[in-house]
């Protein structure tokens, strides 16, 4: 095994760990929004949808604890959040524990 074998294969161990940090950061965060009331989680997702702070992962996330016509509507606004459903989505595929069986439930339900 030559040397940039060694370097490619330190680069995608790297990148792998960060998508699993981030995979657990998602379910964490879906853990603290799952229960909130529909008022607080619009606020929530406000809060990300400003010039200042624009973070479609949460407002994503926001979304799908919502559920229902509001948050469709908001979805087919709103095109970054739909990429980061979508890709949240993916990445908690394989994960079996209760958070992202209830993630991939929201998500799912509210893409139809």
């Amino acid at each position: 095994m030559g040397f940039f074998d060694i370097v490619a294969g330190i680069g995608k161990a790297a990148g792998k760990a960060m998508g699993d940090a981030l995979t657990k950061q998602h379910l964490e965060a879906w853990e603290k929004v799952k229960g909130a009331s529909s008022t607080r989680l619009r606020d929530f997702y406000d809060q990300n949808n400003t010039s200042e702070k624009n973070n479609s992962s949460k407002r994503a996330l926001a979304l799908a604890a919502m559920g229902g016509y509001e948050a469709s509507d908001l979805l087919r606004k709103d095109e970054s959040a739909l990429r980061a459903l979508k890709n949240m989505r993916e990445k908690v595929a394989l994960d079996d524990s209760n958070s992202a069986n209830s993630l991939r439930e929201a998500i799912d339900s509210l893409l139809r």
